[in-house]
């Protein structure tokens, strides 16, 4: 079990899913945690789990330069809030490149793209020397996902830009690695998803792999993670032989 007494941790999408795992698995480890989310109901998450919350809006530069100004420092920041190119409740056809709505893809490349390029500027400043970040992308960030293809998009975007600044990140002391995970069971899956016969990884679980990518010597690498069986391993990029 990794020890993060005294460290401070900033998480966003932190209200549910693999974001509420992380928060919980760090603070149960001793770290002070600012819990991020859209979502209100973080309040009550991080008033149950021992954590602080701010409400924000990822997609919002404003707002996260509100939030790195009363920030001193943070050892690690977990940029995980994500969705999908239509609400979870959409039939399957509603996913598809030519249906997806304007409004919904926008409000999507906010959340995945702009959210971590705000939060990695914005935040960057006040990380210590030998912090980390995590981006969550996905599985689909790594491989094609029919499913819903303008998701993919963003988090491939996501992992392009992870394995891009590790080098001058690391030359500022800091790491950053993306996890890549397959199905696990959100509130972000389509409601079509979830047969009897799919299987979805327990956020508790994924979120153990985003605390052992905090203290990691790996650097700008995507971590696929695919099953409980089988921890997160590396696909590396084209010419990535580090």
């Amino acid at each position: 079990m990794n020890d993060f007494t005294n460290a401070t941790c900033l998480v966003t999408g932190g209200a549910s899913g693999l974001g509420r795992a992380v928060c919980e698995r760090l603070t149960g480890a001793g770290a002070t945690v600012l819990l991020t989310d859209y979502n209100p109901a973080g309040q009550a998450v991080a008033e149950e789990i021992g954590a602080q919350f701010v409400q924000l809006d990822v997609s919002d530069n404003t707002q996260w330069q509100r939030m790195a100004a009363e920030i001193k420092e943070l050892d690690y920041l977990h940029l995980n809030a994500g969705i999908q190119a239509a609400p979870p409740d959409s039939p399957l056809a509603e996913y598809a490149f030519e249906q997806v709505s304007l409004d919904n893809y926008r409000k999507m490349m906010g959340v995945n793209v702009d959210g971590v390029v705000f939060g990695l500027r914005n935040m960057l400043p006040v990380l210590k020397q030998g912090g980390a970040v995590v981006v969550t992308s996905s599985l689909a960030g790594i491989t094609p996902y029919a499913v819903d293809p303008l998701y993919a998009m963003s988090k491939h975007a996501v992992s392009g830009l992870v394995r891009s600044v590790a080098g001058p990140l690391a030359k500022q002391g800091l790491r950053i690695n993306a996890l890549c995970p397959g199905g696990i069971d959100t509130n972000i899956i389509p409601h079509e998803q979830k047969t009897a016969a799919a299987e979805f990884m327990e956020p508790a679980h994924v979120a153990e792999e985003v605390l052992n990518l905090f203290t990691t010597e790996e650097n700008g690498k995507t971590w696929a993670k695919v099953s409980t069986q089988k921890p997160a391993w590396i696909i590396r990029a084209p010419g990535d032989r580090g």
